[in-house]
């Protein structure tokens, strides 16, 4: 009999150095990490825009950043260079000792915003991300992560989470091909991750997108000069259908969050 399979809560406890390295040592991940550098540039580029509150001369942003599930702190070392105030909250102890180094000028908080919802005080945040969580997660915990994560988003402040395992990328329909129609223990349709952003009471303002080659992290093509300019320039085309990467940048409307506390004064 083989064993159970931990939950995604439970599958990344004791985890850090190791898995924080796979970012640099594997060139697909590498490849993928630096497109997505791209997509946050842009959200906070709109931070800038006119309309928006202007940050004082020399001073950074004034936004305030969640990186939820924040792991070894990658992607919140490279957001809070830009903001004004950044936290990241994990379950695991051993990736926020990694997250310590990674991005030391960040508040580090380990709990689970999904369960105890006084973790972060009922502090609201103008961003908000949430990288390689979502298609990992048991359908239940997306439910509750999205909603802990509305509750804690301003409004019209910006949720970007990625769905980096897309069931309808070209790779994962070579894979059902091959294995009679397997799904695999893990990843999101894109019908899913839409309705994962509605229930939430948010708005998709974009959608952008990486990884159109299929190929695996254990079994890399080569020239990579040729593949990774390929995987670039598609990024530029409407191939969000096989990609399997998928970057949703998501606003909370004002509307939509005064109704929200109407309902719970109610």
């Amino acid at each position: 009999m083989s064993s159970p399979v931990p939950s995604y809560r439970e599958s990344h406890l004791g985890r850090g150095v190791d898995y924080h390295d796979r970012f640099t040592r594997n060139c697909r991940r590498r490849m993928m990490w630096q497109i997505e550098q791209g997509v946050l540039d842009r959200v906070l580029d709109r931070f800038d825009e006119p309309g928006c509150e202007p940050a004082a001369s020399g001073t950074r942003p004034p936004i305030d950043y969640l990186d939820f599930a924040c792991g070894t702190g990658r992607v919140l070392a490279f957001v809070s260079a830009r903001t004004a105030s950044a936290t990241g909250i994990d379950v695991s102890g051993s990736m926020l000792d990694v997250a310590k180094t990674t991005a030391p000028s960040a508040e580090l908080v380990m709990g689970d915003i999904t369960h105890e919802s006084n973790t972060l005080g009922g502090r609201t945040f103008d961003l908000i991300t949430a990288f390689r969580f979502f298609p990992n997660a048991e359908p239940s915990l997306r439910t509750e992560a999205m909603q802990a994560l509305v509750s804690h988003l301003k409004p019209e402040g910006r949720l970007v989470f990625n769905n980096h395992r897309c069931l309808s990328s070209l790779r994962k329909r070579l894979v059902r091909g091959l294995t009679l129609g397997r799904r695999g223990r893990s990843g999101m349709t894109r019908d899913e991750a839409e309705q994962l952003v509605t229930s939430g009471g948010l708005e998709i303002e974009r959608i952008e997108h990486a990884g159109v080659i299929p190929e695996y992290e254990r079994l890399i093509l080569r020239p990579r000069w040729i593949v990774e300019r390929v995987e670039y320039l598609a990024t530029r085309l409407p191939l969000a259908g096989i990609a399997e990467n998928l970057v949703y940048v998501c606003r909370r409307p004002a509307a939509a969050a005064a109704a929200d506390r109407i309902r719970q004064a109610a």
